[in-house]
């Protein structure tokens, strides 16, 4: 028969492995090697400017070569026979990676646009804020001796796209500044069953990228409408 001591033993054991399990392995080297892989370096090099009269800067900090740099935090309520147990990294991705997908969506979707308002001028952009940061969760509990469960997910911390602008004639007098915001749509995403979080990551970052390029095409449409408003009074 075993001793309690053993017991003991056994349980923290089990205890140790299960909360492995549940997420206390993923750590911010891997999260970072997953972001790496899903951009190419050219996604943090500085943004080439295509069009000469539509300048394009940004007050995001610089974040060096890095795709991401990420933290992680835990916390473990160990009761006598109940664990609550909660995994959190904090990624933060290089501001960059954002601003070069609003720099691109802006001259490709911009040009015609925007054309005649500027008429030969000059407008200037500035990224005050944009969404660069998201959680990598896991929750869980264990009931000794070792059964539990746990949830992983992305929560996406929320930040709308805000950017300022100035508009000049071609003199180089300003006609008109503002400041338009657009409202960030992400919501979080739960790891689905047979699915992996490395896949669950990539699909994250594939619809951060899309709802960046929507957010951006959505400021044009609001500014074109502010600055036609503007021409006409």
């Amino acid at each position: 028969m075993l001793s309690l001591r053993t017991i003991r033993c056994i349980r923290v054991a089990a205890v140790a492995l299960l909360a492995c399990t549940l997420g206390s392995c993923l750590g911010p080297h891997m999260i970072n090697k997953w972001v790496a892989h899903h951009y190419d370096p050219d996604a943090v090099g500085p943004a080439k400017r295509k069009n000469e009269q539509i300048i394009i800067t940004s007050k995001m900090p610089d974040a060096g070569l890095l795709p991401s740099t990420t933290e992680k935090t835990s916390h473990v309520l160990p009761l006598i026979l109940f664990w609550k147990l909660d995994y959190r990294n904090t990624c933060t991705l290089n501001p960059q990676i954002g601003v070069n997908r609003f720099s691109a969506a802006v001259y490709t979707y911009s040009t015609s646009r925007l054309k005649g308002k500027i008429n030969g001028g000059r407008l200037e952009l500035t990224i005050e804020q944009l969404p660069h940061v998201f959680l990598l969760e896991d929750k869980g509990w264990i009931v000794l001796p070792g059964f539990g469960t746990e949830t992983l997910s992305i929560q996406p911390t929320v930040a709308d796209l805000i950017v300022s602008y100035h508009l000049f004639d071609k003199s180089g007098a300003e006609i008109k500044s503002g400041s338009l915001t657009i409202a960030d749509p992400d919501r979080p995403t739960l790891l689905r069953t047979y699915h992996s979080l490395k896949k669950m990551t990539w699909e994250y970052l594939d619809r951060y990228d899309e709802y960046l390029t929507g957010m951006s095409r959505h400021l044009i449409d609001q500014l074109t409408s502010e600055l036609t408003d503007s021409i006409a009074h």
